[in-house]
């Protein structure tokens, strides 16, 4: 996740480009890495789609309860629970209340309905570039959210999150990797699951159907977007709410204060040069121009 955010922090410069796209390394280790056929079926419609919300993803989360050795389907927040030590929907919601300033009483688990469709996984999926930035965004909030939970918990030595040395080792990433279906079912973004070796594409999580589930009002981009520019200016004032505040360190920090601050700044120095330039004017009038002599 944070390869995403230091691409994200840098977007303008190294990729400028409508789409964007990620395949995790363990995509390749489970023989779900797109293969040459379904590469050039995702580049064709990518070429075709130039409009829309969409995210293509070909690696997807095994519900058919194989994992655990058991014949029922598992669900989207019980396979988070099962990846994350037990804990995902724990900390999910507590996270998600502290996001959003919510009461403890609040509900803050988003709903994710069991339709049959699939769920993405292992960070591999395409999506426009506008979007991918919406994501960060909501992911940098949402990890901040995290970490503030973790440390407020009391055991900040310990990863809620995992079991074994190497699931401590990176505490959130399991997690995280399964955001990206909260934040575009409850966004309104269309879901297509592509199938790596084909190329076949079946939309998942008809939009049409998910009305009654989705909870619109905590992922509208406006929101976000205030939410973004409120966590800036505290960090541009140095009002940090705890110490090694983690949200400073995962991407750029913006508000309309700083636009204005460099905006200003940009005028001070063009005057300042004007100023100079009549000042050495004025010069040239006042005492004329002196050329200087040219050998001994």
């Amino acid at each position: 996740m944070g390869g995403l955010f230091a691409i994200a922090n840098r977007v303008d410069s190294i990729h400028r480009r409508p789409w964007i796209g990620f395949q995790s390394w363990r995509a390749a280790g489970r023989k779900v890495s797109l293969s040459v056929e379904a590469e050039k079926v995702l580049e064709e419609t990518m070429h075709e789609s130039v409009r829309g919300d969409v995210i293509y993803f070909w690696g997807r989360v095994d519900l058919d309860g194989s994992v655990i050795g058991s014949n029922n389907a598992l669900t989207f927040w019980s396979m988070c629970d099962i990846l994350n030590g037990g804990n995902c929907r724990n900390v999910f919601q507590d996270s998600f209340r502290q996001m959003y300033a919510l009461p403890p009483n609040a509900e803050g688990l988003p709903p994710m309905p069991e339709d049959g469709g699939y769920w993405s996984a292992l960070h591999s999926w395409v999506m426009p570039t506008p979007s991918f930035l919406e994501f960060v965004m909501f992911s940098r909030m949402f990890v901040d959210s995290i970490d503030a939970f973790h440390r407020d918990s009391g055991k900040y030595s310990m990863c809620l999150l995992g079991s074994s040395e190497i699931e401590e080792k990176h505490c959130y990433c399991r997690v995280l990797e399964l955001l990206i279906n909260v934040w575009a079912y409850h966004s309104a973004r269309k879901m297509v699951y592509i199938n790596p070796n084909t190329g076949s594409m079946e939309e998942q999580h008809l939009i049409e159907h998910r009305k009654g589930y989705m909870w619109a009002k905590y992922f509208n981009s406006s929101l976000l977007k205030s939410m973004d520019e409120d966590l800036g200016e505290a960090a541009d004032d140095g009002d940090d709410p705890r110490e090694n505040w983690l949200w400073p360190m995962t991407g750029e920090v913006h508000w309309q204060g700083i636009y204005e601050r460099e905006r200003e700044e940009r005028y001070r120095t063009k005057m300042d040069k004007k100023r100079k330039t009549k000042e050495k004017l004025y010069e040239r009038m006042k005492y004329g121009y002196k050329q200087k002599s040219l050998g001994l």
